[in-house]
């Protein structure tokens, strides 16, 4: 009896420890992904239709007939944390505006490489025609943003 009281404790002390290190609810939801940070949950509610995460700054619902994932993870994973635009990345007019030189990277919102280049010169431009309709991830150095196409 002894060893299985003290097998839970040891369990439950390395789930806590485990908890720890998550900060953020990760929630993909009808090909869009929101990151929550742990500490504003109150409680996840579930109704028939939908996921209810209940925050100190509100309520967000979620239909559960396009609910894709729910993660728990120490980095906030969601797309829409990286911004639009950034001083050597801009997206106008449905052309990439480079300003820099360095290895681009394109990928989809599934994470998958869709295209690479090789920047040689200052300044580029960079067309996506060849590119479906989608949520892009676009790396130059450590500047990163998102686009939609």
């Amino acid at each position: 009896m002894k060893r299985l009281f003290l097998s839970f404790i040891l369990l439950t002390s390395a789930v806590f420890m485990m908890a720890e290190d998550f900060k953020y609810l990760n929630v993909a939801s009808n090909g869009a992904e929101e990151s929550i940070t742990l500490s504003t949950v109150q409680k996840i509610t579930f109704t028939d239709t939908q996921v209810i995460v209940h925050t100190s700054e509100g309520e967000m619902a979620f239909p559960l007939s396009e609910m894709e994932k729910m993660s728990f993870s120490a980095t906030a994973d969601a797309i829409d944390l990286l911004p639009l635009q950034t001083e050597s990345l801009q997206f106008l007019q449905g052309q990439l505006v480079t300003t820099g030189k360095g290895l681009l990277r394109i990928y989809n919102a599934n994470g998958m490489l869709m295209q690479v280049a090789n920047i040689s010169q200052e300044k580029a431009i960079i067309s996506l025609e060849n590119l479906p309709s989608g949520m892009y991830i676009v790396c130059l150095g450590k500047q990163s943003i998102k686009l939609s196409k």
